[in-house]
């Protein structure tokens, strides 16, 4: 397996990978939790494949149903949430059920579809600038009493289509603008090859719904797998020649037997849109155009066909639409020197400083401090500043720029109802923005250095956090406070997620792993958590008493910052499981219905088996 892939490939001088640390000896085949004994089903690793150390491989896993003469929408979306967001999108009802919470903001709230909106999100794509009521043939309405609005990003790309998208009830392929660029054919020096299983045609047109691809990236190489090794070699591989492979995301909602959208982020800053089954590509942020740092994830907008999401290492997060072409960078300044200064007076040189195309939001805290210098530093490291294209740039890309810190963003999550993205990096915070009406509405700070991974609950209710104090941290979104802090790793956290086939109102199963090659299973439940000692005495909006209140710096501003809470008025997890699954530091946990896959930074993807 690994000589039908090494034979002539040797990578370019230009391509040369730098030196990586030799992989120890240790294996797992298995290891026990509560539930029964998880054992190593698959391992695919190819050694003549030369890892990016640095990034190491992340993975996704896919499913599609076959002959099936109408689309199920249904089946296409990961989270519950997708549903409302369509409704909310293009007017179709939903069933799914929201938890209510009187004290939380508008996100938990059921959408309906009864209400005026601003003229500016029903006409063309301008920024809203007045409450002006919508005209009567408004396809679509939000509750008042939420105050929601629709997302400008997708506005834009969108409002003009809006009546069409309604009147189709489900959604076509044949709607969709799909990739043009042959990988075979290309004279791209950003592509060098593909190389594709000799038996490729006969292995799809024999796959049915129970068969899983697997997509990985590793080194310059973008991966192609049968989840279960059936074949045992790669269905294709993409070698890329100007940069590596970072992160990489399946389209859910547009997925079928003849068509797959996947996203791809690079080192470059360049985005490739990718169709495995037709291996044709496009090319978004192409040589870098609107933002040259390092893509460090991405993922489609869910209940979207088009619109993709990126954060980047420069500390900014934007949205592309992967139907428009490549426009200007929008002018995004930092204003680190000026943090010291008002908010008033910052906010107005700021928005000064740049060309009227742009919308600019900004948060201050008014809080005491020792010094002008460390009131400058938390400034502009919870400042939050919007830019989106003027009506003449409103045709290309970025449909919508963030900018969020001066240092990486490492990773974001959008909530079940896609309404919320919770977004980490390091800088140390993690921020809960507000997707539908793009408003920063609570920072929170980790216990030590940076966030590397974040992942939402099935439910919405709990937001996981790590990073390089070696914790995964649960917060309660909709209480706004600290939950717990979980102990169980000796290097830093790189993934976390929930497991939605063991999630209910009781108890919560998570996974996560880190640079120690540790998987860590915990069980979370609220009722169970002890008390810490020295919790503060004060309840907050209802909270568990297990549960530790948030000081809350400025609550009268429209952004709540939350500091850092010390280890004594937090309570502390213990972990289920605590099983070393990797030779090398892990990268990536996923579930999957029967299984749990992780990854490493040398290219290993695991599959667990879970308990029958």
């Amino acid at each position: 397996m690994a000589r039908q892939f090494s034979i002539g490939e040797q990578e370019s001088p230009q391509q040369r990978l730098p030196a990586y640390p030799l992989s120890s000896d240790h294996s797992s085949t298995s290891f026990v939790s509560p539930e029964g004994v998880y054992e190593l089903s698959h391992k695919i690793f190819f050694r003549s494949l030369a890892p990016y150390y640095r990034v190491g491989s992340k993975a996704s896993l896919v499913s599609i149903k076959y002959k099936e003469s109408t689309v199920d929408k249904s089946r296409y979306e990961a989270q519950p949430g997708a549903r409302s967001f369509r409704g909310l999108m293009f007017g179709e009802s939903s069933n799914h059920h929201h938890s209510q919470h009187p004290d939380r903001r508008a996100s938990l709230t059921p959408l309906h579809k009864s209400v005026t909106l601003p003229t500016a999100y029903a006409s063309a794509p301008t920024s809203p600038q007045s409450p002006t009521a919508a005209p009567s043939n408004v396809p679509f309405s939000l509750p008042s009493s939420t105050n929601a609005m629709i997302p400008s990003a997708l506005t834009r790309t969108q409002s003009s289509s809006i009546d069409q998208r309604r009147a189709s009830a489900q959604w076509s392929p044949s709607s969709s603008r799909k990739p043009k660029t042959s990988l075979t054919k290309t004279n791209s020096s950003f592509v060098q090859r593909i190389i594709t299983n000799e038996q490729l045609a006969s292995i799809l047109v024999a796959r049915t719904s129970e068969d899983t691809n697997l997509f990985y990236n590793c080194g310059p190489s973008f991966v192609w797998m049968d989840a279960t090794c059936r074949p045992a070699e790669p269905l294709s591989r993409i070698i890329f020649n100007r940069a590596y492979p970072t992160c990489h995301d399946v389209n859910l909602l547009t997925r079928g037997a003849a068509h797959l959208d996947i996203i791809i982020g690079f080192t470059s800053g360049d985005i490739i849109w990718f169709d495995p089954l037709c291996n044709k590509y496009g090319r978004l942020n192409k040589g870098g155009v609107m933002n040259a740092s390092e893509i460090t994830m991405i993922r489609w907008i869910q209940g979207s066909e088009n619109l993709v999401m990126a954060a980047f290492q420069d500390g900014s997060v934007m949205v592309f639409d992967k139907d428009k072409e490549d426009g200007a960078a929008l002018a995004v300044s930092d204003d680190t020197a000026g943090a010291s200064s008002s908010a008033s007076s910052s906010s107005s040189a700021s928005i000064a400083s740049h060309p009227p195309s742009t919308h600019q939001k900004h948060i201050s805290i008014v809080e005491p401090m020792t010094s002008s210098s460390s009131h400058a530093a938390r400034t502009s490291k919870q400042m939050f500043r919007v830019s989106r294209p003027s009506s003449k740039q409103a045709k290309h890309n970025p449909v919508s720029h963030w900018k969020l810190s001066g240092q990486s963003i490492t990773a974001f999550a959008f909530s079940p109802d896609c309404q919320h993205v919770a977004v980490v990096g390091l800088d140390g915070y993690l921020r809960v923005i507000n997707y539908l009406q793009e408003k920063l509405q609570d920072v929170y700070e980790a216990y030590y250095g940076g966030l590397l991974c974040v992942a939402w609950s099935p439910d919405g209710r709990y937001i996981l956090t790590g990073g390089q104090d070696d914790l995964v941290t649960i917060w309660a979104f909709r209480e706004q406070r600290i939950v717990a802090r979980c102990q169980g790793h000796s290097s830093w956290v790189t993934s976390v997620a929930f497991d939605p086939w063991r999630c209910d109102e009781r108890v919560y199963r998570f996974a996560s792993v880190g640079e120690d090659a540790k998987l860590v299973l915990w069980d979370f439940s609220v009722s169970a958590i002890h008390r810490p000692k020295s919790r503060v005495n004060a309840r907050h909006r209802g909270a568990s008493v297990s549960s530790t209140t948030h000081p809350t710096v400025n609550l009268k501003q429209e952004t709540a910052i939350h500091p850092v809470i010390s280890k004594a008025d937090v309570a502390i997890l213990q972990p289920t499981v605590v099983n070393t699954v990797h030779a090398d530091p892990c990268v990536g946990v996923y579930y999957r219905e029967d299984v749990i896959v992780t990854t490493d930074k040398r290219g290993r993807v695991c599959t667990w088996k879970r308990p029958q």
